[in-house]
């Protein structure tokens, strides 16, 4: 009977890991195959969706658990998180939309909404790592720590060597640096977590995928922020399927 349960078990969270990337492949195909011109704008509804239902369903997870223990703050930090992302997020639509603004050049509350987010999902991943039964190895800190900072520091030179033009552009740059900065601060920890969980992650499929997904939103940052200094607006929508099939991966851990 419990050979027939662990066959269940494993078929069920087969069908579940295929029908993630079911999803991932129908939301980017949307945007991969809509017209030049629209790619933008499409891929920040699509975003807003899939930002908003991780949101909405770290509430439900927030009802279903409370916010006492380990896993009932880690929820709590982690949709804080996720509704903090989803305002800035809603924000950059709004101002398409209703102020015709397509890529915002100034620092505005939409920076702040996406600082507070890298807090709160720092602590859920911090609380993760406390709650693992498994030892980290202090070796797979120390290459996991190396890696990071050499991948970190690679964006931060290249976002240095931009020729700042006027004061403005000096004060939206050095902003947009600490986005690759803050991902030090989310990269570290998901790949503890990925690592550590790799051959025990059918029993943790919910810590498992908050943390690929926050780790390939931190990934994709660095692009999108490469892009944003450098002006190459048109690769935008590229590094927007990443931040699409990062909420997606998170839904999934909070089903």
């Amino acid at each position: 009977m419990a050979s027939e349960d662990k066959i269940r078990q494993r078929v069920t969270l087969k069908y579940f890991i295929v029908s993630i990337i079911i999803a991932v492949i129908i939301a980017n195909t949307i945007v991969i195959l809509s017209e030049a011109h629209s790619k933008h704008s499409i891929s920040l509804w699509i975003l807003n969706i899939t930002t908003g239902t991780a949101s909405i369903l770290g509430i439900i997870s927030i009802c279903r658990y409370g916010i006492y223990g380990l896993h009932g703050k880690s929820y709590l930090f982690l949709t804080l998180g996720l509704i903090s992302w989803f305002s800035a997020d809603f924000t950059l639509l709004y101002n398409y939309y209703g102020l015709g603004i397509e890529e915002q050049r100034f620092v505005t509350i939409t920076d702040a909404l996406w600082f507070a987010g890298y807090g709160f999902l720092a602590l859920h991943l911090l609380i993760i790592i406390r709650s693992l039964d498994v030892k980290i190895k202090s070796i797979v800190f120390v290459v996991i720590s190396i890696i990071t900072v050499l991948f970190v520091s690679y964006n931060l030179l290249n976002l240095l060597s931009y020729d700042f033009h006027t004061a403005d552009d000096f004060i939206v740059t050095i902003v947009t640096i600490l986005y690759p900065i803050l991902d030090f601060i989310l990269i570290i920890p998901s790949a503890i977590i990925l690592v550590t969980l790799r051959k025990d992650y059918a029993q943790n499929i919910p810590w498992f995928l908050s943390s690929l997904s926050l780790l390939v939103n931190a990934i994709a940052d660095d692009g999108y922020v490469n892009d944003f200094v450098t002006g190459n607006t048109e690769n935008f929508w590229f590094w927007e399927l990443f931040y699409i099939s990062d909420f997606i991966i998170m839904s999934g851990g909070l089903c």
